[in-house]
């Protein structure tokens, strides 16, 4: 009984593990702007995307799955108008940041988020207003802590049959 446990318990470990499928990564950023005519204003926002087509290799652009931004007390999010889609930057597969960029005609801010080269490090947000008013900031990104998946919860169940078949045995 007790190999055909360990047997079992290994099979569905490797049925797990083996497979090491995309999650949906979640993100949170923000900064504060370090000149121009709103110097010294917060701005915060999340985003998430499926990082199922990640290679890992050279520069890889991918689409965000969602986005909200807020700034100069206006709401931003996938469905306002910009001048490309939002996408999450990875370099070798290391996430450097957010490329995203909204025209000042609508709203009446227009800003960028430019990703920085090899990481995070030197990613900026860079903004401008119909009135000529512009500026640079800082930006923070921090991975959101996931949920825990069924995966996750599939793992601590067998890890509980396996400590009870082996107090029954003692």
């Amino acid at each position: 009984m007790n190999t055909f446990m360990k047997k079992i318990t290994l099979a569905a470990l490797l049925t797990v593990v083996i497979p090491a499928q995309a999650a949906i990564q979640s993100w949170q950023f923000n900064g504060q702007v370090e000149s121009g005519y709103y110097n010294g204003t917060s701005y915060q926002g999340q985003f998430s995307l499926d990082d199922a087509g990640l290679l890992a290799s050279g520069t890889e652009l991918i689409n965000l799955s969602s986005l909200n931004f807020t700034f100069g007390g206006n709401l931003f999010n996938l469905a306002t108008p910009a001048l490309a889609d939002a996408t999450a930057v990875f370099q070798d597969g290391v996430f450097t940041g957010l490329e995203w960029s909204v025209d000042s005609n609508s709203p009446a801010i227009g800003f960028s988020f430019i990703a920085g080269g090899s990481d995070t490090s030197d990613a900026y947000f860079t903004y401008d207003t119909t009135l000529g008013f512009s500026g640079t900031g800082s930006l923070a990104y921090a991975a959101a802590v996931p949920e825990p998946t069924q995966t996750g919860l599939m793992l601590i169940g067998l890890g509980l049959f396996g400590w009870i078949a082996a107090r029954r045995q003692s």
